[in-house]
């Protein structure tokens, strides 16, 4: 069983240790009483790992051969406390702080599972991953080090312990912000204040809070619940733009908490005179002349029904498998839905594009409108999931996310899927069952970049309905703004893709839904997107909104601030 002992003030090396450490070292003492330990490698007589780097590289502080018998066949905890002083940020997430368990499996491939780390200084904080060890692994090896950054790091307690689920069931973690719509002035104090609860009463906890705005500034805050299960955090912006906190339950080993198979979490966002933000990077001169080229590339393939195969048909619609010849390796590939009864030129069409990943598109169906949803990738819909697996895990690995195939825009994995996009739209307003006149377009996250680059390069739209747009303001990184926790790593071909380029050139109305604490799509890429509008537009910006919905977010009561704009003449 491992032993826990306080650190002494002015102790060597050590930090004052803080009131919410006392309690975190407390909680977890009380846990270790429960502890089944598999492993606990010695660290000799200073008890401690420690590796320091001026300049960012790589260096190991320990790397300790794990005993496979030991650990073969089970679900682990490999875990450790972890003390850290100004630690850079690192390049790719994969980097940084590492405490990592290294497996060598069966059929001859690595695993590289490590816990969660984040840049700055931290004083002594519970640190974990957990992992499901296979039966016949070959070697297993603990890693302790710093990737790719520099700073200094020193790792105790390590230990391997058998994982066993606590109960969370019953916690919620809410928030609000002092203000109701989020807005502060330049340099005034941003109030973020979150609670813990448990079966509707307050409940203790520590929470880690991951701050980032659009300063460049980012830090990551560990606090224990008061009395009534309340944290409160400041902060302040001296610039136009956005403030973001997440506040996540930990367990006494400082992974995220989790009820009903999701972490108990929630974020708040402050804004500052979001009106007056600009794209971080200008648009390519040449932006228009390439989407032309595009544009006669595509006209260059002439449109042909290739499929429509009936997949459904019941009291309302019918459903269609369809695909259109379309330019590159794939056709356009979607479900159409037709409502029963519907004559010539009866109905209005409303096309929908998909979110990021490898899968069918869905199989919409409204008996008052012809809907044809369009899978991003051109696939077959409706396969067993072995089928997209294999496609998610091999070609479409990654897609469109690594620099090499964004350094020319024609190289681009979304250059191809504008098109088919664009060819979706063209097939749709060939069906003789549409009105002629009424056509909206929607979709959310990688399906509302899809929308405004349709709406783009399209007439005769009606309407656009977009939710978390990605895809936008990829060079506010530039700036210092937040970046988005999900995106291509930097690469010149990508601002011919930019959401914010193509927001210019729309000409039909348009609606967003975005959230205050989005990490995927950060607050400021959205109003850059918007402020670039020149057609009317709406925009609701919601508190407790990330880019899947925080577990306690109730779009129907949370606060939110709504802004309209008429068109204007570029």
């Amino acid at each position: 069983m491992a032993i826990y002992g306080f650190v002494k003030q002015g102790e060597t090396g050590m930090r004052k240790i803080h009131r919410w450490l006392v309690l975190f070292v407390l909680l977890l003492a009380m846990a270790v009483t429960a502890e089944n330990v598999l492993f606990v490698p010695d660290p000799g007589p200073s008890g401690v790992w420690s590796v320091s780097l001026r300049t960012p590289g790589r260096k190991a502080a320990a790397n300790i051969p794990v005993p496979i018998e030991r650990i073969a066949g089970k679900r682990i905890l490999l875990t450790a406390e972890i003390e850290q002083e100004d630690v850079s940020k690192k390049p790719n997430h994969w980097n940084g702080v590492k405490l990592m368990l290294v497996i060598g499996y069966a059929d001859g491939k690595t695993g590289y599972l490590q816990a969660e780390n984040s840049a700055g200084s931290l004083p002594w904080t519970p640190h974990a991953v957990a992992v499901m060890v296979p039966a016949d692994i070959r070697s297993a090896q603990i890693d302790l080090a710093l990737e790719e950054v520099s700073g200094t790091v020193r790792f105790r307690n390590v230990r391997i312990v058998e994982d066993i689920p606590a109960n969370y069931r019953g916690y919620r973690l809410t928030g609000a912000t002092d203000r109701e719509n989020g807005e502060y002035r330049a340099g005034e104090t941003m109030r973020f204040t979150f609670k813990l609860s448990r079966d509707g009463r307050p409940a203790a906890g520590f929470l880690r809070l991951a701050c980032a705005g659009d300063d460049g500034k980012s830090e990551v805050l560990y606090k224990q619940a008061d009395a009534d299960g309340t944290v409160r955090v400041e902060r302040s912006l001296d610039r136009p733009g956005f403030v973001m906190v997440k506040a996540s339950l930990l367990t006494p080993y400082g992974l995220p908490a989790q009820s009903g198979g999701r972490n108990i979490q929630y974020g708040l966002g402050g804004g500052v005179e979001p009106e007056a933000l600009k794209q971080g990077t200008p648009e390519p001169a040449d932006f228009d002349v390439y989407w032309k080229k595009q544009l006669e590339a595509l006209a260059a393939v002439p449109p042909k029904l290739l499929e429509k195969k009936l997949i459904k048909e019941n009291g309302r619609c019918f459903v269609y498998d369809v695909k259109i010849s379309c330019v590159g390796k794939r056709p356009v590939s979607g479900y159409l839905s037709i409502p029963k009864g519907a004559g010539p030129k009866s109905l209005p069409l409303r096309v929908w594009y998909e979110g990021y990943g490898v899968s069918s598109a869905p199989a919409r169906e409204n008996p008052a409108e012809i809907t044809f949803s369009v899978n991003a990738h051109g696939i077959e819909n409706g396969r067993e999931p072995a089928y997209y697996k294999r496609l998610e895990q091999g070609e479409l690995r990654n897609y469109g996310l690594r620099a090499a195939g964004n350094q020319k825009p024609e190289n681009s994995y979304f250059n191809n899927m504008i098109l088919r996009d664009l060819r979706a739209l063209e097939f749709a307003k060939s069906l003789p069952e549409w009105d002629g006149s009424t056509l909206y377009l929607a979709g959310g996250s990688q399906g509302a970049f899809q929308v405004v680059a349709v709406a783009a390069l399209s007439d005769g739209i009606t309407g656009c309905f977009i939710r978390v747009p990605w895809f936008c303001d990829l060079g506010g990184i530039a700036l210092g703004r937040a970046e988005s926790t999900f995106r291509p790593q930097p690469a010149p071909g990508l601002a011919y893709f930019d959401a914010v380029n193509f927001a210019k050139r729309v000409k039909a109305p348009v609606e967003i839904e975005a959230g205050l604490s989005d990490w995927v799509c950060p607050p400021s890429g959205v109003w850059v997107l918007y402020n670039n509008l020149n057609s009317p537009a709406k925009l609701t910006m919601f508190q407790g909104l990330d880019h899947g919905g925080y577990p306690a977010y109730d779009q129907r009561t949370t606060p939110r601030a709504v802004y309209h704009k008429s068109s204007r003449r570029q």
